[in-house]
C-alpha cells in the first residue's frame, strides 16, 4: 500500500477479507501525510478529470478542443419523443454510439419532455448509454431532483449541465456538484434572465464562482457557458461571447457554449458555425455543445487545434479524417439517396456485439419472419458474435460491462429461438453442468456471468447461487448427473473451500469433473488443489470446459 501511495494514490483501504486492524496498521504505516500531499499536488496542477465506467478524460485550458455531443434531447425531435414515451430507447443507443464515433469526446444526456417520468427515464437512459460508449457524460435536466437522482446512479465524475444564478436552484446544485464529486456548466443567467450587458455576464460570473468556492468547489470544477446569442439580432453576439472566453480563461476558468445558437435565422447556418467554433478555439474555448454528424463544424475544430499547434493535433486530425472518410464510404445508398438497412440476420448479430438488450429478441423475430432458420441465427450469427465478444475482452478493446450486456442479448435472443430449435428435433443437449460460489462467499457477479454464458453456449446449467456448503454442491452434481462442477471464489479467506469440495466429491465417487475461478484463484492454485480446470473470466470458462469434457 505504500507503494500504491507514493505512486500516487490519494484514497487507500481495504476490500473483503481485510478488518479494522488491517486499516489501522496501514495508517500506521502509510500516515495520512503523504495522501494529503498527493490530493494538494493535484489540485494545484490545473488539470480537470471528467469519468465514466470505463474512460478518465483528463483535460487543461491549453488542450485539444473537446466536443459535447447535443443528439440526446428530445427537444425539436419528435421521433425521440415518441419512442421515449414508448420506453423505447433504440434511438437513444444510436445517437450515442454515432456521436462517440463521429468525435464528440462527452454525451449531454436530456430527456426533459412531456408525458414522461423524467427522473425514470433519465436513470434509464444513464445505463444503457453506459453500455453503449464509454465517454464520460453531461447530465442535462432542470430539476434538482433529477439531478441527484442522476448524479447517485452515474459511475463516475459527470458534469452537471447547468447551474445558473436562478435563487431556487443555484445553491442546492452547488451542494450536489460538491456532495457527489461533479464538474459543472456555470450558465451566467440569474432570476432576471439574460444579461442585459458583458459587464452583467462577468459579474453573474464572478457570484456564481464565489458561491462555489464557500461551497467547497474550486476552478477546476467549473466550466462556464460562454452565453452565446444569435448574431442575427444581436450583431455583437459573436464578438461578446469571445471576450467572455477570452475573460475566463485569463482568470483560470474552463468554457463551453452553445455552438449553434450564434447562427439561429440565418441561411446556411453551418458556415457561420463553422467559422464562429475556429475563432472561439483560438480564444481560449475549451469545449462546446453540437451536433457531431455535422462534419464541417466536427473537421474545422480538429482543422483549428492542427493550426494552433495542441498536443498531438496532427495525430487526431488525420485519424479524423480517416474516421469520416469511413464513414462516407460505408453508407451505401440507394437511388433516392436513403440507406441501405443491413440485413436483419445481421442485426441479430450486431445486437450482441453492442448489448443491445431491448431489442436482441424483436431482430430474432425479425430474422424468423424474413426466411432465416433459427438454427442459422445460432451458429452463424449469435455464437459468433459472442465470440468476438469474449476476443475484445480478452484484448481490453471490451470491458466488463459491455461483456455481460453482450451475454445478456444474446440469452434474450435465444430465449425466443430456443423453442424453434427444439420443434421436430431429438437432438442431444449439451451436458449438465453445476455452478456456485463456495460457502462463506457472498460474491456472485463473476459466477452469474459464467452462468450465463455456459447457457448462451447450450450447456444445461444448476446455478445454486452463493455461499453454497460443499454438501449441497455435490448433492446437485449427483441429483442431476452433472458433467462438470463449476466453483467460485473472490476472497482469499473462502478459497479453501474449493479443495474442500473436491475433496467430497472424491469421498462420494462423483465422476463430475471440477472447474475453479475467481479473483484470487490462479491456475497453480488450481493443479494444487485437485481441480481439472482453471478459467480466468467468463469467455475462457466456455473454452476450457469443451475442451475438458470434448466436445
Amino acid at each position: 500500500m505504500r507503494t500504491l501511495a507514493e505512486a500516487g494514490a490519494s484514497i487507500l483501504g481495504g476490500c473483503c477479507g481485510t478488518s479494522p486492524e488491517y486499516i489501522r496498521q496501514m495508517k500506521e504505516v502509510v500516515g495520512t501525510d503523504l495522501a494529503l500531499t498527493h490530493a494538494a499536488r493535484r489540485r494545484d496542477a490545473g488539470r480537470r478529470w471528467l469519468t465514466s465506467e470505463r474512460q478518465t478524460l483528463e483535460f487543461g485550458l491549453e488542450d485539444s478542443f473537446i466536443l459535447v455531443g447535443e443528439r440526446i434531447n428530445p427537444t425539436g425531435k419528435k421521433k425521440l419523443q415518441a419512442e421515449l414515451r414508448e420506453g423505447s430507447l433504440a434511438l437513444v443507443r444510436q445517437f450515442a454510439e454515432e456521436q462517440e464515433a463521429m468525435g464528440a469526446g462527452i454525451l449531454d444526456i436530456n430527456v426533459g419532455m412531456s408525458g414522461i417520468d423524467e427522473k425514470e427515464m433519465m436513470l434509464q437512459v444513464l445505463e444503457e448509454t453506459g453500455q453503449m460508449t464509454s465517454l464520460p457524460l453531461a447530465i442535462d435536466t432542470s430539476y434538482v431532483d433529477v439531478m441527484e437522482a442522476a448524479l447517485r446512479r452515474y459511475p463516475g465524475r459527470a458534469l452537471i449541465n447547468s447551474i445558473s444564478l436562478e435563487s431556487a436552484k443555484c445553491e442546492p446544485l452547488l451542494t450536489l456538484a460538491k456532495k457527489y464529486g461533479a464538474m459543472f456548466i456555470l450558465l451566467p443567467l440569474s432570476d432576471k434572465g439574460l444579461p442585459e450587458s458583458l459587464e452583467e455576464k462577468k459579474q453573474i460570473i464572478d457570484t456564481i464562482a464565489e458561491k462555489a468556492f464557500a461551497a467547497g468547489l474550486c476552478k477546476e470544477d467549473i466550466v462556464v457557458d460562454g452565453l452565446v446569442t444569435t448574431v442575427g439580432a444581436n450583431p455583437a453576439a459573436a464578438l461578446e461571447t469571445l471576450e467572455t472566453i477570452r475573460y475566463c480563461k485569463e482568470n483560470g476558468y474552463a468554457t463551453t457554449c452553445g455552438l449553434s445558437n450564434i447562427s439561429f435565422g440565418l441561411p446556411e447556418r453551418g458556415y457561420i458555425n463553422a467559422a464562429f467554433l475556429t475563432m472561439a478555439i483560438q480564444t481560449g474555448l475549451t469545449m462546446a455543445i453540437a451536433n457531431p454528424s455535422q462534419q464541417l463544424l466536427v473537421s474545422s475544430a480538429f482543422a483549428a487545434d492542427l493550426l494552433l499547434h495542441k498536443e498531438e493535433a496532427d495525430i487526431r486530425y488525420i485519424q479524423q479524417m480517416h474516421a469520416q472518410k469511413e464513414q462516407n464510404t460505408g453508407l451505401e445508398t440507394t437511388g433516392q439517396g436513403t440507406a441501405v438497412q443491413p440485413s436483419a440476420e445481421e442485426r441479430v448479430r450486431e445486437a450482441v456485439l453492442k448489448g443491445n438488450k431491448k431489442q436482441a429478441a424483436e431482430f430474432a423475430r425479425e430474422a424468423v419472419e424474413a426466411g432465416a432458420s433459427p438454427k442459422q441465427l445460432l451458429d452463424d450469427y449469435l455464437l459468433p458474435a459472442i465470440n468476438e465478444v469474449g476476443e475484445l475482452f480478452d484484448k481490453g478493446t471490451y470491458f466488463l460491462p459491455q461483456l455481460i450486456a453482450g451475454a445478456e442479448a444474446m440469452e434474450l435472443a435465444i430465449a425466443y429461438l430456443e423453442p424453434l430449435l427444439l420443434e421436430g428435433s431429438e437432438q442431444e443437449k449439451l451436458p449438465t453442468v453445476v455452478i456456485a460460489t463456495v460457502e462463506g462467499d457472498i460474491h456472485d457477479i463473476g459466477k452469474n456471468l459464467v452462468a450465463l454464458m455456459f447457457r448462451n453456449y447450450g450447456f444445461e446449467v444448476i446455478d445454486l447461487g452463493k455461499d453454497v456448503p460443499k454438501e449441497t454442491i455435490i448433492e446437485a452434481a449427483i441429483e442431476h448427473h452433472a458433467a462438470l462442477i463449476g466453483l467460485s471464489a473472490l476472497m482469499t479467506t473462502t478459497m479453501q473451500e474449493m479443495k474442500h469440495v473436491i475433496a467430497l466429491k472424491q469421498e462420494k465417487g462423483v465422476d463430475a469433473l471440477v472447474m475453479v475461478g475467481g479473483a484470487v484463484i490462479t491456475a497453480d492454485y488450481a493443479a494444487e488443489i485437485g481441480a481439472d480446470g482453471y478459467a480466468a473470466d467468463a469467455a475462457e470458462a466456455v473454452k476450457v470446459a469443451r475442451r475438458l469434457l470434448g466436445l
